[in-house]
């Protein structure tokens, strides 16, 4: 079993590496486009004097067209390997990109925000996939830990740095140049496919696209029939959703309004979840797993996730200052990124090899579509109290609304009596 300090030794001789490391690069675009909405739409709206319904219907747009393909995406990953269908999903993002250069209408960012999750859809599950054939699994949480920090990045350069591009140079060339990144990237990972180990694993490329679905089907069946995939599901679904309603959409506009500030200083606050999101998988990933501590871990992370909200509530509900609020939050990011990594590591000792790709799009579909209808339900409930503005929304709506958020988070962890306490080794129990 490999030390933590052996780690660093052990990556400069590992071939998967550097492809490993383009395949997080993906995963970065994946959670800066999700994350970008919380910058772009709140602009908008106040331009456009669009309702917050109207708001996180369109940016819940994204997570449709994102859930509808992560099934899809898993078991193309399994037949064709991560490398080439994530190149394909590169170039749908750099297209939804282009958009925003041309007009800036509810129908257009519609359009931007549905292209976009297409794009990005094969791009978190073909990292996981990779991971999980490239690398050992006891070494799962190091190199998850690497996977979630870097692409963290992607919320941290989503928010204060893109709003100031936005305000400097304009939605035309920034995304113009967001395009350019997309259409490189792909142009470098097409040139590395040969490399892909998953490449031609399953010898199924020669069969039609329909075929995918009873894989999908047995993929469902497969969740739901395990007791302990199901728990896993809940809690992976539950947190990430809760994480998404502040992170994707709604947590620049409610800080500025809980603590009456500018929308720049309320952007470099809110980013604190992001970097908690980078240094809570970077301290899970010094960890060894073992089958027996893995459940353990699961149910420590998932309370201290927990407690994380209800921190955050009390340091905005109660005229804290907003370095309190900066500071709860950053919590907040550190406990989800640490469930993240342990849910997922859960999932891999549970799944079976060979339909990995398709488990992890599987519960992944259900995970953002949560989060559509976290996303969705925040909206009307902040809609239910007086704005001061067509497109700016009261404080009070935005704390009503997360305090919902707070006691589904305090409901999931009514999943962690399916989990049990028995050994993770790779049989999903029923």
């Amino acid at each position: 079993m490999a030390r933590p300090g052996n780690s660093v030794r052990l990556l400069v001789g590992d071939p998967s590496f550097p492809l490993f490391l383009l395949l997080v690069g993906t995963f970065f675009l994946t959670v800066f486009f999700r994350i970008s909405a919380s910058v772009v739409l709140p602009l908008e709206a106040a331009r456009l004097g669009m309702s917050a319904s109207l708001v996180g219907f369109i940016s819940s747009v994204h997570f449709y067209a994102y859930a509808f393909l992560q099934p899809v995406s898993g078991i193309l990953h399994d037949r064709y390997g991560p490398v080439r269908v994530v190149t394909a999903g590169l170039v749908i993002t750099a297209l939804s990109c282009l958009i925003l250069t041309v007009a800036r209408t509810p129908f257009t960012l519609g359009a931007w925000r549905l292209l976009s999750g297409l794009g990005v859809a094969p791009m978190y599950s073909g990292t996981l996939v990779f991971q999980a054939f490239a690398f050992s699994s006891e070494r799962y949480s190091f190199y998850a830990g690497i996977n979630f920090a870097l692409s963290s990045l992607g919320a941290l350069v989503s928010v204060a740095p893109l709003g100031y591009a936005l305000d400097t140079f304009g939605t035309p060339v920034t995304f113009a140049l967001l395009a350019g990144i997309s259409l490189a990237m792909a142009a470098v990972l097409i040139r590395k496919k040969k490399k892909d180990p998953m490449g031609r694993v399953t010898g199924e490329e020669s069969k039609s696209l329909f075929s995918i679905l009873p894989g999908i089907a047995s993929a469902l069946r497969t969740i739901w029939g395990s007791r302990r995939l199901l728990s896993l599901q809940i809690l992976w679904a539950v947190s990430s959703a809760s994480l998404l309603s502040f992170q994707g959409l709604w947590g620049v506009s409610w800080f500025a309004a809980a603590f009456s500030i500018p929308l720049p200083s309320a952007r470099l606050w809110s980013s604190l979840i992001s970097v908690g999101m980078m240094a809570g998988p970077l301290l899970g990933g010094t960890i060894i797993l073992t089958p027996a501590i893995l459940p353990k871990i699961i149910r420590k992370v998932s309370f201290l996730n927990v407690f994380s909200w209800i921190v955050l509530m009390i340091s905005v509900g109660t005229g804290l200052p907003v370095w309190a609020g900066g500071a709860a939050i950053f919590l907040v990011g550190t406990t989800s990124g640490l469930r993240g990594v342990f849910v997922l590591a859960g999932v891999t000792a549970l799944a079976p090899k060979e339909s990995r790709g398709v488990i992890f799009g599987a519960l992944n579909m259900t995970v953002v579509l949560t989060a559509v209808v976290f996303q969705w339900g925040t909206g009307l409930i902040i809609n239910l109290f007086p704005s001061l503005a067509p497109g700016v929304y009261s404080a009070e709506g935005y704390r009503a609304g997360f305090l919902a958020v707070t006691g589904a988070m305090a409901l999931s962890l009514l999943a962690l009596r399916m989990l049990g306490k028995e050994p993770m080794d790779g049989s999903p129990s029923p």
